[in-house]
This record gives C-alpha cells, structure tokens and sequence, in this order.
C-alpha cells in the first residue's frame, strides 16, 4: 500500500507542471471595469467599477485549467452624476449595506477565433447569482497581457432596482458591462 501511494504521489508531482497555467496580477485602474445603462428617457449613462480585486490564472494552452475570480467592491461603483450615484449604493439599487461586494467566477473557457474567446461563469450580485458569459479577446505580449470583453446583463435578474424601480421608465433593464484589464504575470 505504501509503495502504490508513494508512486501515486509521484506520478502526480510529475504531472504538476501539465497543468500549471500563469497567474496574472490586474492593474486595477477606473476604466477596467465599465458599464452603461439607459435612464427613464433612453438617454445612456456609464459608470466604472473602479476597487475591485482579481484571481487570475489563466493560459491560453491549459483552458481547463485556467481560472478567474473577481471581487468588486460595489461601493465603488459610480457614474460621476451626483443624483444617481446618491440612489446607486441605495437598499433599492446595490443595497450596499447588505451586499458590498459582487463576485464573477469563471472555471470554463473555449477559444473561438485567433485571440477570441468565451469564458463562461457566475455573478453573484445582490446575493444573487446567475449564469453569465463573457466573449473576450486577449493579446499577450511577453509578460503583458491586455483583456477586452463585453456581455449584457438584465439588472432585474439581480433584483437590482426591483419593485417600484423595475420599471423601464426609471430605468432600462439591460446594462452593458465591459471589460479592459491589463495584467502583468506574477
């Protein structure tokens, strides 16, 4: 017994490095994490995510081994218009209080096309979480990475703004989030 442990564990310390994928650090900037809404009107609005942190580890080689974890701190999350982002943090809205961080985790990527491609996860926002994919190309040059992708959410499927504020002439349902993250390998 003792020796089908020892090649056991021998077999899988060989094996490591097969599955080993590169861990990237985030330059955690204001215009990484963006997103843009319609108002009551249908007048478009943006705001940033600008404290967040990210997990990632992700090669374009080891897919199935690649990972990534990012923590928004929600209050955070602004628009630069004073009235919104007074309501924004607001129980109706992000509920702050009771919800201070949103969460994407993604465990499964596929490539589409040269550079391109699709990770699909969860968010978890307002305690609630849901499906989300995110289609998104990446360029590495040497030890820098740069990420851009976009995906559409529905706010109502988080139950931000719900209730009285559900409706679309306060604001419209879907929001656009997108993504442009420079990391540099760790």
């Amino acid at each position: 017994m003792i020796r089908f442990t020892t090649i056991c564990l021998a077999f899988l310390a060989g094996a490591a490095p097969a599955f080993a994928v590169t861990n990237w650090a985030a330059d955690a900037t204001p215009g990484t994490i963006t997103w843009e809404g319609t108002d009551g009107s249908g007048n478009s609005f943006t705001g940033s995510c600008s404290t967040f942190v990210a997990d990632i580890a992700f090669d374009p080689e080891a897919l199935d081994a690649s990972s990534v974890a990012v923590t928004i701190d929600m209050v955070s999350c602004l628009t630069g218009e004073m009235q919104k982002d007074e309501y924004l943090p607001q129980e109706g809205w992000f509920n702050v209080e009771d919800y201070p961080k949103a969460v994407f985790e993604a465990t499964s990527f596929s490539k589409k096309d040269d550079g391109q491609y699709l990770a699909e996860g969860t968010l978890t926002l307002r305690g609630q979480t849901k499906p989300v994919t995110l289609p998104f190309a990446l360029d590495v040059d040497g030890d820098k990475a740069h990420v851009t992708g976009e995906t559409t959410l529905n706010r109502l499927d988080f139950g931000v703004g719900g209730g009285q504020l559900a409706s679309p002439d306060v604001a419209g349902p879907e929001v656009t989030v997108r993504i442009d993250l420079t990391a540099t390998k760790s």
